[in-house]
């Protein structure tokens, strides 16, 4: 990770604590305070530095961005500022504030105003003196307050350095992981399961137009078929018990003839029989006469159910 993507990352996080310190710190480091026996530092004594930067950062509500900038700004002043210079005690609050002021109004559109900032300050500073500090530190940057990203990279490097080894330990560990043996079974295994799961989910649940499916419906066909024509049948096998079927149409007109004489009973000849026209004679001989049932019938609308099934 290179230290622009780091300053990216960094940028979106909340303020913490170590921001708030390292602010502090930076602060303390550009000026030396030499105490006073005044009655006004003795009655009303500054605020800790931290507790000061808090109090600001609450009630202007500046996020990180803005404090990042102000830390280039304390770092230029340090620069500026000679090394034997001594400040009083409220000295080291009025730099922050001066710093915190031009960073919010460079980098946001909308900042507090000066009167604001004042009233954040909790009565230490009140606006005269805010509008001094504000115009004697762009003095001091001859009105210069643009920010490079090396400026931020530089000044920002204590946090920016953790967030570069977090991001090279995560890679390491999950290069680690993918070469792992464990990982490389897994995967097969996961792939094998999942590939199984699809071949058995195709074979529980065939689709009409498989195999097994038209086998079932062609066997199904083939048994309301074989059943129909036994239904239709029934009756030719009584029909040759039929004395007919003994002879021929001309034996059999013999045959009546003789028949008829002994029973007295006189045969119309005029017609040739039609056997084509003669019902079937069922035998009384315990059974009963088949009956086709009209609902045992396949009809075409019944294939529905079939599939559905």
């Amino acid at each position: 990770m290179s230290n622009y993507e780091a300053l990216l990352q960094f940028n979106r996080k909340a303020v913490s604590k170590e921001m708030v310190q390292y602010l502090a710190s930076t602060t303390a480091s550009i000026i030396k305070i030499k105490k006073t026996n005044s009655m006004i530092d003795i009655a009303l004594p500054a605020p800790p530095l931290t507790k000061f930067i808090n109090r600001l950062i609450k009630h202007s509500n500046v996020q990180t961005p803005t404090l990042m900038a102000t830390s280039v700004y304390l770092a230029k002043l340090r620069s500026i500022i000679p090394s034997n210079v001594y400040g009083i005690e409220t000295t080291r609050h009025r730099i922050f504030l001066g710093c915190l002021i031009l960073a919010a109004k460079t980098l946001n559109d909308s900042s507090p105003l000066n009167k604001h900032w004042a009233e954040y300050t909790d009565g230490l500073l009140i606006l005269r003196e805010v509008n001094t500090i504000e115009r004697e530190l762009l003095e001091y940057f001859d009105w210069d307050v643009t920010i490079s990203t090396d400026d931020l990279i530089t000044c920002l490097s204590p946090f920016l350095k953790p967030i570069k080894e977090e991001k090279l330990y995560k890679s390491q560990r999950d290069r680690h992981t993918l070469n792992s043996p464990s990982a490389q079974e897994k995967d097969m295994v996961d792939k094998s399961s999942s590939s199984h799961s699809r071949s058995s989910s195709n074979l529980s649940i065939p689709s009409l137009a498989s195999t097994s499916t038209l086998s079932t419906l062609e066997s199904r066909r083939s048994n309301l078929s074989n059943y129909s024509n036994r239904i239709r049948t029934l009756p030719e096998l009584h029909e040759s018990n039929d004395i007919s079927d003994k002879f021929s149409p001309r034996e059999y007109n013999i045959y009546s003839k003789q028949n008829n004489k002994e029973n007295r009973r006189p045969i119309p000849t005029s017609k040739p029989f039609n056997f084509s026209k003669a019902r079937p004679v069922i035998l009384k001989t315990g059974l009963d006469k088949p009956m086709i049932n009209e609902d045992s019938r396949v009809k075409k609308s019944n294939w529905s159910n079939f599939f559905k099934s």
